[in-house]
């Protein structure tokens, strides 16, 4: 019997997407690669990218830092997979430019591997935006 995605994820999707991003938080690598995999899955399949990362969003504040890292690894997926076009990336810069100051090094990293990824994709218009929200051009 095959479930037609598109319709189970439209009031679900929030409760699904908070659930893995917890996921994204285990203590085991495989378990945060499986939660990454089934939310590029959820895109593919159930959703376009940009409505799963305005619910994804919440995970950069999530309280474990393995959480926040892999939101930030989850994106960098994303634009791999579909490129920059189906995503509003002024939406999700914001919350890269508050994981640059985690107080973890692994969530900066991620944050930082994210922001140039966004950089590949789009180009000059990142670093503009960059330059408004105050991170200085040789950060």
């Amino acid at each position: 019997m095959k479930v037609d995605m598109k319709s189970t994820v439209g009031k679900k999707s929030i409760i699904i997407l908070l659930a893995l991003i917890d996921r994204m938080g285990d203590a085991k690598d495989q378990v945060r690669e499986q939660a990454q995999n089934l939310i590029l899955k959820l895109m593919c399949e159930a959703a376009p990218p940009m409505y799963i990362w305005e619910r994804l969003a919440v995970g950069f504040k999530h309280k474990n830092y393995r959480s926040r890292e892999g939101v930030c690894l989850c994106l960098v997926a994303t634009l791999n997979i579909y490129g920059a076009q189906p995503l509003i990336l002024s939406k999700l810069v914001p919350h890269l430019c508050i994981a640059f100051g985690d107080s973890n090094s692994q969530v900066r990293d991620a944050a930082i591997l994210a922001i140039v990824e966004v950089y590949r994709h789009v180009g000059e218009k990142v670093r503009i935006d960059l330059a408004k929200r105050g991170i200085p051009p040789g950060r």
